[in-house]
Order: structure tokens, then sequence, then C-alpha cells
């Protein structure tokens, strides 16, 4: 893979249409194992009315971010939440963020203590910026105060050994644009093989999206058919698509 590491920077924001992702995988009341991301992923499927969600990254920073996120919606009006956002891609420091001392009590101690040590360092700048498409709206933001009432399981692993940490079966696994970075498809294939224990029959595994489709999108697609265990479909819309794989057997 490319320079992702367990001490990478996190993305501030997400750049995915997750609201086209949600109403694609209709998650309420499933299990979830997502991407950690931006945070905003497990963000989007407790909005969406998950009932169980668990995390995995390669890097610890987006366990950080994720936490100060969900430390941020308990206790910021939505104003405050979006501020608090904006804030995180250029500083060097916890307590430059906006609004930083009303999660300072409520975010998990070692995430805070992760911050605090890497001071002068930006650890929140990976991507571009800011997608305020992408930030929920009033009325999301008022779903996610509803249930979002403490911090997320996180995995610390990269994809290649996620299968050695899983206790459990999922309904949903969300991977992200991850595959993008591979460029080796029997790779690909064998990450799938050793995830397959861990996705219910009839759960679904979310490939790959992007704005577009392309020959990556293809080339994953023909590493998901060569398992022989699932069916995968194509989910389209203008500037987004998704590509699934279901277990069937």
């Amino acid at each position: 893979m490319n320079s992702f590491g367990p001490y990478s920077p996190a993305y501030p924001n997400t750049n995915e249409d997750w609201r086209f992702a949600m109403a694609e995988l209709h998650p309420a009341g499933k299990s979830v194992l997502t991407v950690t991301g931006s945070g905003d992923q497990p963000i989007a499927f407790a909005i969406s009315g998950a009932n169980k969600i668990d995390t995995f990254d390669t890097t610890y920073f987006a366990r950080v971010i994720m936490d100060m996120k969900t430390s941020a919606i308990q206790t910021m009006d939505h104003k405050q939440y979006n501020n608090f956002v904006q804030g995180l891609r250029n500083t060097k420091s916890v307590r430059e963020i906006p609004g930083y001392d009303k999660i300072a009590s409520v975010c998990p101690r070692p995430s805070i203590l992760a911050a605090k040590q890497m001071t002068g360092c930006k650890i929140f700048n990976a991507g571009t910026g800011v997608r305020a498409e992408y930030m929920p709206n009033d009325d999301e933001y008022n779903i996610a105060k509803q249930k979002i009432t403490g911090p997320m399981n996180f995995i610390w692993s990269d994809l290649q050994g996620l299968h050695q940490e899983l206790k459990q079966e999922y309904e949903i696994i969300y991977l992200s644009n991850i595959f993008e970075y591979f460029h080796n498809q029997k790779q690909i294939t064998t990450i799938l093989n050793n995830l397959k224990p861990f996705i219910k029959n009839g759960g679904e595994i979310m490939l790959y999206t992007s704005w577009v489709q392309t020959g990556v999108s293809e080339s994953i697609d023909a590493a998901a058919r060569a398992c022989g265990w699932g069916e995968t479909k194509s989910h389209n819309r203008p500037n987004a698509f998704m590509l699934t794989m279901k277990r069937t057997r």
C-alpha cells in the first residue's frame, strides 16, 4: 500500500457520499464493521440506525479524531460542531481547536493524551480539507446526538491483518476505498477470503466507493468474484459509484 501507516495523519472529514452509501446499504438495525477514517463513517452508520458499530483503521489518529468527534457531538450544538471540525485540519495543538474545553472531560483519556503528545504536528491534515456537503445537516446532527452517547469500539489494524483481530460476524463490513491502493488482485481475493468468516450469510462487504466507476473498480470486482462465495453489485447514481459483495454461501 501507499504511505498509510500506524501513525499517519487522519482525514479531518470524509470525501465520500455517505448518504448515498447508507441509502444503498440499509444499515438500520444491523451490525457493522467500518473503517474509522475521519470518524464520519461510523457517525453516518449511527445516524442511519445501525445497532452495533465497530471500527478499524491502520492509523491510531483515526481513533483520536473519531473519539473527539463523538465527544463533540455529545457536548456541542450543531454550529459549534461545524466550527470544531473546521478547526481540526491545521491545528498543531488540541488546545487550539474551537470548543476543545467542551470535549476535554468527555473524550477517552488515551485519545486526549495521544493528541497532546503530538503537539506541534498536524495529525488531522490528510486529504484536501473539510467538505461541507458531507457534514451532517441539522436533522442528521440531532439524530447523532440521540444515538451517540459514548465512544465507539476501535480495532487498530491494517486491512491485511484485520481478520486476526475479529471475534464476531457482521451484517455489513464497510471498507471505503482502501482497495484502491492495492495493485494485486490475488491479494484482494486473499483478504476477502480471510474476512468471509466474519460476514454473516446474506451480509454485504462494501468494497469500493468513488465518484465514478473506473478500471480500479473493475479490478476489485474481478478479485471479489474470484472468491466464489459472493455476488458483486454496482450501485450508481450521478457522481457516485459503489461496489458491494453479498455473501451467498
